[in-house]
């Protein structure tokens, strides 16, 4: 019988006894088969194709369980032979290209089947020892615990594939000394714990107190409060402001003249005997100083070394060389 042309799989009728089947299978490997072998994937990649190969019943062509039959009518052998070459074309679509070049001289397939399971799943001593080490030297780092976790799980599925699985006690030693400091409350509550913890509920924990981490981490955000807050422009001084205050500071000027004034017509010196005036005063007196000798207590117009100028009148009344009014510059 011919084999089916499309590309959806057919039911099968075989009979693993005598070695008989009634049609053939083929299999889409792009959409039956979508993790494509890689050099670190393998426990995945095997465990996804044993599923499709019990679905079918087609292990034993794999295993070796089921062989090629003698011709003869009643079990015709081009169709067992047909039916591998199926799965061998099956297992070639279905791994990556630097993989592809180990198993391409293989004929049949369990030869690729038993060509993968020698180069990832080696029973050698040194291999064993070798993914034991990468365990203990394997850290959290940088990475989301459920990447962490996944890719110790990998390891161990390695192990199991050889026959070396890790018990659950120390599959748990490795994740938790590996997990890092950030994870140190919820280690030392697993670790007092009197009975083992799965690997799932160990997954849930972890991922939930990351989770709690984060959000310890995030920043708070307060809500921004807006006020629109009415600022008075900085007016730069009008000329009605520059004649205020030129009025003011005239002003104060002209109080401070009268004051002077004042003071000094209260408080006139008295004249001596010989017609010299003296510097005694009644009240407070003059406190300013001379604008010509620069004596505190009296003004030019009473400074002693300008009355020493003058001369006496006919009257007998003492008069200034100059006149007063060239002296008034010197009163402030």
């Amino acid at each position: 019988m011919a084999p089916e042309s499309s590309d959806i799989s057919t039911p099968i009728i075989t009979n693993t006894n005598s070695n008989t089947l009634s049609s053939l299978i083929t299999i889409n490997a792009a959409a039956q088969l979508p993790v494509k072998l890689t050099p670190t994937n393998y426990p995945s990649w095997r465990a996804q194709f044993n599923a499709l190969l019990i679905g079918y019943d087609l292990m034993g062509y794999v295993d070796g369980s089921s062989t090629c039959p003698p011709a003869t009518p009643a079990a015709p052998r081009a169709l067992w032979i047909l039916q591998d070459q199926l799965l061998l074309h099956a297992i070639l679509a279905s791994v990556s290209p630097q993989v592809i070049s180990l198993i391409a001289s293989a004929k049949t397939s369990q030869e690729a089947w038993d060509k993968l399971l020698h180069l990832f799943a080696s029973k050698a001593r040194a291999r064993v020892l070798g993914l034991k080490e990468r365990l203990t030297l394997m850290r959290r780092e940088n990475k989301p615990v459920s990447q962490y976790l996944q890719d110790v799980k990998v390891i161990a599925d390695e192990l199991a594939i050889i026959d070396v699985p890790l018990s659950d006690d120390d599959l748990l030693l490795y994740i938790l000394n590996g997990v890092g400091s950030e994870f140190k409350e919820i280690t030392a509550v697993v670790r007092s714990r009197d009975t083992s913890i799965s690997f799932e509920n160990l997954h849930d924990k972890l991922v939930e107190h990351e989770a709690a981490l984060t959000r310890a981490d995030a920043p708070v955000t307060t809500p921004v409060i807006t006020a629109n807050v009415t600022q008075s422009s900085q007016r730069a001084p009008t000329n009605r402001g520059s004649r205020s205050n030129n009025y003011n500071h005239n002003r104060g000027s002209s109080s401070f003249r009268n004051n002077y004034r004042g003071s000094s017509e209260s408080t006139s010196p008295s004249t001596t005997d010989n017609g010299r005036r003296s510097n005694n005063t009644t009240g407070t007196g003059y406190r300013g100083y001379c604008q010509w000798c620069g004596t505190q207590g009296h003004s030019a117009k009473r400074c002693p070394q300008l009355q020493s100028g003058s001369q006496k009148s006919a009257s007998g009344q003492f008069y200034l060389p100059w006149p007063p009014q060239c002296l008034s510059h010197m009163v402030a």
